[in-house]
């Protein structure tokens, strides 16, 4: 599944300016009208001015309050940029709504014949395959057209002999998290994130478990 997530985070450019003082909580809010304010354009383009925005503002305020260091910099807003899209996935109704069919889309249907022709010969392959990263591989393959294919007890039997192969495989558990939650079953699909945030040591991730959270809240409603 393509990563959308840094697309939603770290514009860091230099810059210089007036002092601020930016929570999470107001810089979601007013992210949030940014956002609502942006009616064409794909997810991106509505996206980048919005965060841009944001970013701007931060650098400024850390420079201000003597931290020059880049690293140090892009460390903080990178930790801060997250918070506030956490925070927004829950509270700026239409940045929810367009990160979850972003991320619904990350596996877009395909129940044609053709699709199928090429699950079987994948089945094949695995089946004369003697290595395992390469068995490996073509697993990952076929659990990505078997998602695809909406066949999802398939994918998750495929998913369950990639963990058997590696168990520190975090892609299995992102896809398998991404069953559970086109399936209802958001707070499995909550735990093998943060399984794969355990894993891979990638924060953005968090971003995933959010949208599975507030899919949950949302559904009971």
């Amino acid at each position: 599944m393509k990563n959308w997530t840094a697309i939603l985070l770290i514009l860091i450019l230099g810059a210089c300016g007036q002092k601020s003082e930016l929570s999470v909580e107001n810089a979601s809010r007013e992210f949030c009208d940014c956002f609502n304010s942006q009616t064409t354009g794909t997810i991106d383009e509505r996206l980048s001015p919005c965060l841009q925005k944001i970013v701007d503002k931060k650098n400024n305020e850390l420079k201000d309050s003597g931290i020059h260091d880049p690293d140090s910099v892009k460390v903080k807003i990178s930790r801060f940029s997250l918070d506030m899209l956490l925070d927004m996935t829950h509270t700026c109704d239409n940045y929810f709504i367009a990160t979850n069919d972003m991320y619904d889309k990350g596996y877009s249907a395909d129940t044609t014949e053709l699709n199928r022709n090429t699950i079987r010969e994948l089945t094949m392959r695995i089946k004369t395959e003697v290595n395992e990263d390469s068995v490996k591989s073509l697993l990952h393959k076929k659990v990505f057209r078997l998602i695809q294919a909406r066949e999802f007890d398939l994918a998750l039997q495929d998913i369950d002999s990639i963990k058997s192969l590696d168990s520190t495989d975090y892609g299995a558990n992102l896809a398998r998290a991404y069953i559970f939650s086109q399936t209802g079953l958001y707070d499995k699909a909550v735990t093998d994130i943060e399984q794969a945030i355990e894993l891979s040591g990638n924060e953005n991730l968090k971003l995933y478990a959010e949208i599975a959270r507030q899919k949950k809240r949302v559904s009971k409603k």
